[in-house]
């Protein structure tokens, strides 16, 4: 694949994670307030602790009177500023306040401040400080490790169905790490054999991982640990030997191990949504596949018609096989006015774009 082109297409994606306006404020803040969490609790812990400190003493340059509320936390933020405004002290406290909380302020205030300006410096080069406090907001996203030709185009067709993705690549040079960065996800150049780098994009929290690199070794490292850090995330592992592979999903617990040329980019895309994808292809510039979905007990499927489901979902079901039927009993294609059951076994035609829908429905509610 020509690195220009990959780029252009790259920059004319439209992911999720590509918010505007008032939503990608809403991501930056929260990144930036899940990294400053500790310190400003203690700057809000200081402030109120003062402030009642303030609030419940008589001051002279009041008359007397208690200090209201509002101005007491005041007094304590300024305080921290080396600019009290109740002066002199009226209790022997209120001097150690006002001694410590510069000290304290200039601490956490100063700290913080510098803190935040490397963080927006760092965001403006793509650095890796910025990729990480972004990774860690990150939810129900999918982890790609590995960034070959293999893994960008995974990455694309992710990106085109508005998944949220965080990559990890161990080689800084890699051929298409500079496109990818051009979509806008984090990417974490790290080892992803190393427990931290998965920490850090977020395998806990993540819905998938997809091994994508050329060495099957790592990525069966890999495999396991993310089955230990989150026992219910979707592995899709890549593996060379085609029968190897195969094997693999139930000795290690993985969901789909596939060979790099058995599988096209598109049929592991649809693999994290859930479905076990058969093939795939594209028809008119879109992906589509062909998926086995099995429909589960207390799904909105449970009921309805083939000629129903093909219309609410725009897709097509090429072959049903009947809860309890023997396997060889394979109705091919079914009668569009058959009634699906639980435990029907489906195999079903779709765009990609499609599937996640349609693998939502399939599942009980």
């Amino acid at each position: 694949m020509n690195i220009a082109r990959a780029r252009d297409r790259s920059s004319s994606m439209h992911p999720r994670h590509r918010r505007r306006g008032v939503g990608a404020f809403g991501l930056y803040a929260r990144a930036l307030l899940r990294e400053f969490r500790w310190t400003l609790l203690l700057v809000l812990m200081a402030v109120l602790i003062g402030g009642l400190l303030f609030a419940i003493t008589p001051q002279p340059s009041l008359g007397g009177a208690r200090t209201p509320v509002d101005m007491a936390l005041f007094a304590a933020w300024m305080a921290m500023l080396s600019q009290p405004i109740l002066t002199p002290p009226a209790a022997w406290y209120l001097t150690v306040v006002d001694s410590v909380y510069p000290l304290f302020g200039f601490a956490l205030i100063g700290e913080g401040i510098v803190r935040f300006g490397m963080l927006m410096v760092s965001r403006r080069r793509g650095e890796k400080e910025w990729m990480r406090v972004m990774a860690s907001t990150y939810r129900d996203h999918v982890v790609l490790c590995g960034v070959g030709r293999l893994g960008f185009r995974v990455l694309e067709q992710l990106l085109e169905q508005r998944r949220d993705v965080v990559i990890i690549e161990k080689n800084p040079d890699a051929r298409f790490l500079g496109a990818a960065r051009a979509t806008g996800v984090p990417v974490l150049v790290r080892d992803m054999t190393e427990d931290e780098a998965l920490v850090e994009a977020g395998v806990s929290y993540a819905s998938a991982i997809v091994i994508a690199t050329n060495d099957d070794i790592a990525n069966l490292s890999v495999a396991t640990d993310a089955r230990r850090m989150n026992p219910s995330i979707r592995i899709c592992l890549r593996m060379y030997d085609q029968d190897v592979a195969a094997k693999l999903a139930d000795v290690f617990g993985v969901d789909v191990a596939f060979s790099a040329s058995a599988l096209a980019a598109t049929a592991v895309a649809g693999m994290t949504l859930g479905a076990r994808v058969l093939s795939a292809c594209t028809i008119g510039g879109a992906a589509h596949v062909a998926t086995e979905l099995q429909v589960t007990p207390g799904s909105t499927l449970v009921g309805c018609s083939v000629a129903d489901l093909e219309a609410a979902h725009a897709v097509r079901v090429l072959a049903r096989t009947a809860a309890g039927a023997p396997s060889a009993a394979v109705e091919s294609p079914p009668l569009a006015d058959a009634r699906l059951s639980a435990g029907d076994l489906l195999i079903v035609h779709s765009p990609l774009a499609t599937l996640p829908a349609l693998t939502e429905a399939s599942r009980a509610r």
